[in-house]
């Protein structure tokens, strides 16, 4: 064979531009799982607080709001690991068909969950979640 024509031969080109492709395939697929991860820990947050406003709109107290989100949550919470607000109060004669809200307070949530909050792919620069954790209700 001569020199021209073992050059022509594409039999390794394949393998080449798979290596050269698999990087930016990787950095893609862990890009979205990372992003996938933390788009379901908002939600099943939001879950949360809006099964919490669920509660105070039916006149629950904090302590039956607390232990509903934590029900809601997935396993994102635990009982005595966070801080929530009810707005404006919890529900009584005065807020009776009034908007009730449950917000859970960011800060409050503990290191996993807020790790789970920053999205980290290579090449890029780390993007930080700060997501409203809010649920209402109108007073019953």
């Amino acid at each position: 064979m001569s020199m021209r024509s073992k050059l022509r031969r594409e039999e390794g080109a394949a393998a080449v531009e798979f290596a050269l492709i698999v990087g930016l395939l990787a950095v893609l697929i862990f890009g979205l799982l990372e992003y996938g991860l933390a788009f379901w820990q908002v939600q099943n947050l939001r879950s949360a607080t809006r099964e919490g406003a669920r509660v105070a709109a039916v006149r629950g107290d904090e302590t039956l709001i607390e232990a509903a989100m934590v029900d809601a949550s997935a396993g994102s919470l635990s009982s005595g690991s966070f801080d929530f607000t009810v707005n404006p109060g919890l529900c009584d004669d005065d807020l009776h068909g009034d908007q009730i809200t449950v917000e859970l307070v960011n800060s409050s949530l503990s290191g996993a969950v807020q790790q789970s909050f920053e999205i980290s792919i290579p090449f890029l620069p780390p993007i930080t979640l700060d997501p409203t954790l809010e649920g209402s209700f109108r007073c019953e």
